[in-house]
């Protein structure tokens, strides 16, 4: 049920991309996302136990336009030895919350490459 919902939320704002970004080249496509989703308590679980903190956080607005109404929240989160970061996913109701990707290696800062 809860790759339906992520799915149908998806689509929706692909499908807006396709609306509003004319200039936009390309191809744009659902894919099958590997997201961890529970109740907002049992991801802060893992959050918690994997030592993640909040890095920073940003608000998905409708026809992905900074215009559109917020629909969802995406806070990014890295660990405490800044080698691990996590994507969560909130939306307005409340009832899931999910995690949309977890990798390790992490670089923090690239050297200027020129």
């Amino acid at each position: 049920m809860n790759k339906i919902i992520i799915g149908l939320l998806f689509s929706l704002f692909v499908l807006s991309a396709n609306a509003e970004h004319e200039d936009f080249t390309g191809e744009v496509y659902i894919e099958q996302l590997p997201s961890l989703c529970g109740t907002p308590e049992s991801i802060q679980k893992y959050i918690d136990h994997k030592n993640f903190k909040p890095f920073h956080l940003s608000l998905g607005r409708e026809a992905m336009t900074k215009e559109g109404q917020p629909v969802f929240m995406v806070t990014y989160m890295i660990n405490e030895d800044s080698t691990e970061s996590i994507a969560v996913l909130d939306i307005p109701n409340g009832l899931q919350r999910c995690i949309m990707f977890h990798t390790f290696d992490l670089i923090t800062e690239i050297p200027n490459q020129g």
